[in-house]
């Protein structure tokens, strides 16, 4: 089998920008490359466009492949000067042409025309395949287009059709462009047009439209039609581009081994709001080969995320979640910016390199009603989107205040609650595993598998309890980490453990007397540590989580550990049940939900023979001692452990093949 240090999946900007920076830094000489790209790269397909100042890197050593510049801009007010910035047009051919010659002129890069189609992690290497043939890299960077999971709402879509278009007489000055011409019907969506002349009689002459439903291209001729014949203009169409950016926060893929480096639209490089994305895959494509000359190994269980939560994202969002539902208050909201603001300062704030005091002053002067509409509507869509963020809080606030006022009755019913929602979701989501994980034809012998898995399980228990219930704890820790981590955004082996080892503290410790009782009824010796000791592991453990929640700007972190240390005066079922069915069962159903984009109604339909088969088990095997509830919580570890290693086992497989 071939191997190589590098693998390409796909070589269009991203990776051919990385491709050339290698190249400036001296480093593919001693580097063996493979390049997996299934198309020929041969026509115009992109026109990519940036804004910088002339002594930008990005300016300097692309700048044979720049095809044109422009330093005015024509507004509403009339033309308006770029300042020390400048406009930049690069046409794709001239960008794969670039790299295709670089890449030609090494021996030791190989280029192949084909899709990668499999792709396992090893512990020596990642394999890739394409058709009958295997290779195995060091390090992958894949520019694969990602699956996107929106997970509030519709996906805003930029979506666009531009026209080459030759004139019969002058009329264009070639360094005034127009970015964003309103004057166009808006159909209900946000539509405009951008027109970026190359000459006295050629420009590209482009409309766009942001919203959830993609531009037809028929309406799209027409309304570039009649925007060329209005002034007046006789012109011939000489070449035609369209394509359909999506407008998310939600396109970047991290994967969990650390070899696996995302690209491009799938390393989030797209500005979600603009669409534009040149000149920050340029710069990526500069930190990923700087990683490279200093051969940075990063290991996969201590590689730590990097948070991109700050204040552009949120702005991002309040204006992504107009577009995405309020679509027709676009053109009122870029004009009143245009028309307010310079143009060189808004690429200054697209850039993210705006103050925050010319960001306060900017957004007094737009329709400040519909953004504080947009701030509040999508804090509603949030919390009906993420439940699992937000009820473990509300729930133990609610149980908190109510085992004050009654105390005598409201344990058993809150706990009655969440057995409900156990049975609802809950084993639900666990029994949903077959259907995620096997056809029709190999359902039977996958059910099988599953039983043999949990059999063991239960042998195990029954052979020595100790190593039963530390597997448990040891196997628990790391799915429940898992899952949390993938739901906040944050994929890491390491870090997916140690969180799952701390949330378990924080509700173990603090009811040691009724883990203590539970040991004692499964004949495990009890946990007789210090008051002190315990004490200051809690608060240690308190302590730290707060901190990386705050270190990586996770708003979901913290209010996880808030919750968890709420739980702590409520009775360890409640506490467990709050965690187990609120959090982490509700993260699991979502996440499935949005794998196979199945309803809630079609996964309960599924999950329901599984669901009955698992409580009949349960009930079967332990019918007896039906009045002892210690027997009975012994009996629901050891029936949880039994099931939940075969589950955490396949959705882990769920997460690194899709997600």
């Amino acid at each position: 089998m071939n191997r190589y240090d590098i693998g390409f999946l796909g070589m269009g900007a991203a990776n051919g920008l990385l491709l050339l920076e290698l190249e400036r830094k001296n480093l593919l000489h001693t580097l063996k490359i493979l390049i997996l790209e299934p198309d020929a790269k041969l026509k115009n397909d992109k026109t990519y466009c940036f804004w910088a100042d002339s002594e930008h890197k990005i300016r300097t050593e692309l700048r044979d492949v720049l095809s044109h510049q422009w330093d005015t801009i024509a507004t509403a007010d009339g033309l308006e000067s770029l300042e020390d910035q400048h406009y930049y047009m690069v046409e794709s051919t001239a960008l794969y042409n670039k790299v295709k010659s670089v890449a030609q002129s090494y021996e030791n890069i190989v280029w192949i025309r084909g899709a990668v189609d499999g792709l396992k992690t090893r512990t020596d290497a990642v394999e890739l395949s394409s058709g009958d043939y295997t290779w195995e890299v060091q390090q992958v960077f894949d520019s694969r287009p990602p699956r996107i999971k929106e997970p509030m709402g519709p996906l805003v879509l930029q979506s666009f059709v531009g026209w080459r278009v030759e004139l019969q007489e002058d009329y264009w000055t070639p360094n005034e462009m127009t970015l964003m011409d309103f004057n166009i019907p808006q159909n209900g969506f946000t539509q405009f047009m951008y027109v970026l002349p190359t000459g006295t009689k050629e420009a590209l002459v482009e409309m766009t439209r942001f919203g959830s439903e993609p531009l037809p291209h028929e309406l799209a001729s027409n309304h570039l039609r009649n925007y060329l014949l209005s002034p007046g203009l006789s012109f011939d169409i000489v070449h035609e581009e369209r394509g359909t950016i999506p407008m998310t926060q939600y396109a970047e893929v991290k994967d969990q081994d650390a070899r696996i480096i995302s690209t491009g639209a799938r390393a989030g490089k797209i500005k979600a709001t603009t669409g534009y994305a040149f000149k920050s895959m340029f710069e990526h494509a500069k930190e990923l080969a700087s990683g490279i000359a200093q051969e940075r190994k990063e290991s996969s269980w201590l590689r730590l995320p990097k948070s991109e939560m700050d204040r552009f994202n949120f702005y991002d969002h309040l204006l992504l979640h107009i577009l995405k539902h309020k679509p027709h208050w676009g053109k009122e909201i870029f004009e009143s910016l245009f028309a307010t603001q310079r143009a060189s300062k808004v690429f200054q704030f697209l850039d993210e390199k705006s103050s925050v005091k010319w960001e306060l002053s900017m957004f007094a002067r737009l329709p400040v009603l519909k953004f504080l509409w947009a701030l509040a509507a999508s804090f509603i869509a949030f919390v009906v989107a993420k439940p699992s963020r937000w009820a473990p809080l509300l729930f133990t606030v609610f149980a908190s205040i109510a085992v004050v006022l009654l105390p005598t009755y409201i344990t058993y019913g809150l706990q009655a609650i969440l057995v409900f929602l156990l049975f609802l979701y809950g084993i639900p989501h666990g029994a949903l595993d077959g259907y995620s994980h096997a056809n029709k034809d190999r359902l039977p012998k996958f059910i099988l598998r599953y039983c043999f898995i949990m059999l063991l399980v239960v042998l195990f228990w029954a052979a020595s309890p100790v190593i039963g219930l530390v597997a448990f704890l040891v196997y628990s820790a790391w799915h429940f980490g898992e899952t949390d981590l993938r739901e906040w955004g944050f994929p890491s082996i390491g870090l997916s453990f140690l969180w799952g080892t701390m949330l378990l503290a924080m509700i173990l410790l603090p009811h040691l007397g009724e883990v203590n009782t539970v040991l004692e009824v499964m004949g495990i010796t009890r946990v007789d540590w210090p008051a002190e000791f315990v004490n200051m592991a809690i608060r240690m453990t308190l302590t730290l989580g707060l901190f990386m929640g705050l270190w990586f700007r996770s708003i979901p972190w913290i209010v996880a550990m808030v919750t968890l240390s709420l739980t702590a005066t409520l009775p360890l079922a409640t506490a467990f049940g709050i965690y187990f069915v609120l959090q982490h069962s509700l993260s699991g159903w979502n996440h499935l939900k949005l794998s196979h984009k199945w309803t809630n109604l079609e996964m309960w339909m599924k999950a329901l023979p599984f669901t009955i088969g698992a409580v009949v088990l349960f009930l079967l095997v332990f019918r007896f001692d039906k009045n002892s509830m210690l027997a009975w919580s012994s009996y629901f570890l050891v029936f949880l452990s039994a099931i939940s290693l075969p589950h955490i086992y396949f959705m882990s497989k769920l997460y690194k093949d899709r997600f």
